[in-house]
């Protein structure tokens, strides 16, 4: 496998997760951080009751540096999920808070 590059900001909020795309090559590869990891390293947001969608995509971009490596460093390990959409999930127990 070679490096994950992220070459662009789409990123979507799908209810459980904010998705947002990596590049292996030509392969697009599919990635998403959980709205909890999101609630764990964001301390504005609260961790409980409804939020817009908005909210967790500020969030996504503030802290994308970080899901971005580690995104990079589960790809280059193989850590894929079983199911779904998403090949690589970033949760919050995946990087240091």
């Amino acid at each position: 496998m070679g490096e994950l590059a992220f070459l662009d900001d789409q990123r979507l909020f799908d209810g459980e997760c904010v998705r947002f795309h990596g590049h292996d090559g030509k392969r697009q590869v599919v990635c998403g951080v959980t709205i909890y990891a999101l609630k764990c390293h964001a301390p504005h947001l609260p961790t409980e009751g409804l939020l817009p969608a908005e909210a967790f995509l500020e969030t996504y971009d503030r802290l994308a540096p970080h899901i971005h490596t580690v995104a990079r460093r589960k790809h280059a390990e193989g850590a894929v999920e079983d199911e779904g959409e998403v090949e690589i999930m970033v949760h919050a127990n995946d990087w240091p808070a």
